[in-house]
């Protein structure tokens, strides 16, 4: 069955409507159709904009009251709304949310199944009526939204305005309606990313200029944190040397962490996250530090941590390292624009003559 088979099934039913009804439910269908392209052409990566004008399609696609899409939000129990469109009935739905959150969203989330619920389905699901009953709904539906991740969110819709017995046809209707959002989503997504990453990237092109003209050690150290803890946003982090040949870590500059830091956190290679990426010569991005055994607690606000390797050829000779106060503060897009303003470090450090103690010169 195609897309448009649905859809005039679900507008249209079985039945051959007649002349002044079709014309109606044609423009309504023209109108939610319209509103779908609008949101999927949506260039600014405004998602807000984009669900919202798919949430106002399926109203008129569906005929129905009221429709919203909730999205699964880091650090979030319940799923969060994110559009919603029709006649707004919000007092009883944030009376019983918990309860439709684990009822009905939490189990499409887990299953990745759409659900109808209408008085007449058999087997229906008697908590279900009553809590359909208690929202004053008559009858809904609900759909997962997928992602490259797997499901994201909900998509559901409520109260036909016919009042006609909602089936599995309005489900395929409402799913292809979630497909929509969810594909919305990763393009908003990733324009976001590509233009977070463009704006790092430009900025640490000018940031190098102001590197490579300081000379002074003490001064650069100072300078090269100051810019990274902007540049990502961090409220602390080090900038770190690697002393040879004892292999200890010492911090030349930090933010947040308090003077007393340079002499009080000493690792060597091997030892803790920075000491990892020291030994490895890899990044490491904690996305949440109590779940990775190679973090050392020096500060027990750190939620977050993201530190990169500061090479000179293949010889790693410093740490870049950033904490966060929140879990999943950083992104793999943090960690690649962290990676070139480490690069960019390297060089002004060289040109500071920082290294040439611990740096063999390359032929």
């Amino acid at each position: 069955m195609t897309v448009l088979s649905l859809l005039r099934e679900a507008i249209f039913g079985k039945k051959v409507p007649d002349v002044t009804r079709e014309i109606s439910l044609a423009g309504a269908l023209t109108s939610g159709l319209y509103e779908v392209s609008q949101a999927m052409s949506t260039t600014a990566g405004d998602m807000k904009n984009s669900l919202d004008l798919i949430a106002s399609a399926a109203t008129s696609i569906l005929r129905v009251e009221r429709v919203v899409i909730l999205l699964k939000e880091r650090g979030e129990e319940q799923l969060v709304l994110r559009a919603s469109a029709g006649i707004p009935r919000g007092r009883q739905f944030e009376k019983y949310r918990q309860e439709v959150h684990d009822t009905v969203f939490a189990q499409i989330m887990e299953s990745g199944e759409g659900m109808v619920v209408s008085e007449t389905r058999v087997g229906l699901n008697r908590k279900l009526l009553r809590l359909m009953r208690r929202i004053d709904v008559r009858g809904f539906l609900a759909a997962p939204i997928r992602g490259p991740s797997g499901v994201i969110g909900v998509m559901a819709a409520a109260s036909p305005l016919d009042r006609r017995n909602l089936t599995d046809t309005d489900l395929k209707l409402l799913s292809v309606m979630a497909n929509f959002a969810g594909v919305a989503i990763e393009n908003a997504n990733m324009v976001d990313r590509l233009q977070r990453k463009a704006k790092k990237l430009t900025a640490i092109f000018q940031i190098s200029k102001a590197l490579n003209e300081e000379s002074d050690p003490a001064v650069l150290f100072e300078l090269i944190i100051d810019r990274a803890t902007d540049l990502m946003g961090a409220p602390s982090g080090s900038m770190i040397l690697i002393e040879r040949p004892s292999g200890v870590l010492r911090i030349q500059a930090e933010r947040g962490l308090g003077p007393e830091a340079k002499e009080e956190i000493l690792l060597r290679i091997g030892d803790g996250v920075t000491g990892w990426v020291a030994k490895e010569g890899k990044p490491a991005l904690l996305l949440d530090v109590q779940n990775d055994s190679r973090y050392v607690e020096a500060n027990p606000s750190v939620q977050s941590e993201l530190a990169v390797p500061i090479k000179w050829g293949d010889e790693v000779v410093g740490v870049l390292n950033l904490d966060h106060y929140s879990r999943y503060a950083f992104s793999e897009e943090d960690q690649e624009c962290l990676t070139a303003f480490a690069n960019v470090a390297a060089v002004a450090l060289k040109n500071a003559k920082v290294l040439d103690e611990s740096v063999e010169e390359k032929p």
